[in-house]
């Protein structure tokens, strides 16, 4: 029998990585999502820095009208449905990108810089879904 060596396609890492998909979510590893568990972070704001491709996920209440609700898979990673802000930013990746991050204690954030090969010049503002397709 030939056995051929599966390669794993992901890998665990201890420090916090933001990672975003191509259906639309911001994911967030583990070690990243017990720092938001520790801040008691149950909604974020997601910063956008369009110079340096930089994507800070601030803590929030439920209530902000501008708060993205974070879901918590089981005590592992937590993810962010952010469909409208990626279109907003460009983004187009055909794979998933995952990139380091850091926590600012101070700011309640995990910031992070994404690839400005996937960034493209964002949404038409004022349109629609309809308006988007002509």
């Amino acid at each position: 029998m030939a056995y051929e060596t599966y390669e794993r396609t992901s890998v665990r890492v201890s420090d916090p990585t933001v990672s975003v998909t191509t259906d639309g979510r911001i994911a967030v590893n583990a070690a990243a999502s017990r720092l938001f568990a520790k801040a008691g972070t149950k909604a974020v704001r997601i910063l956008w820095d369009k110079a340096t491709c930089g994507i800070a996920l601030q803590a929030a209440q439920k209530s902000d009208k501008n708060a993205y609700s974070v879901v918590f898979n089981e005590g592992r990673s937590a993810t962010i449905a952010a469909k409208g802000f990626l279109k907003h930013v460009g983004w187009s990746a055909d794979r998933r990108q995952t990139v380091s991050a850091r926590w600012n204690e101070q700011q309640k954030m995990l910031e992070a810089e994404l690839p400005s090969t996937c960034v493209g010049t964002g949404g038409k503002k004022g349109t629609t879904r309809k308006d988007d397709a002509r």
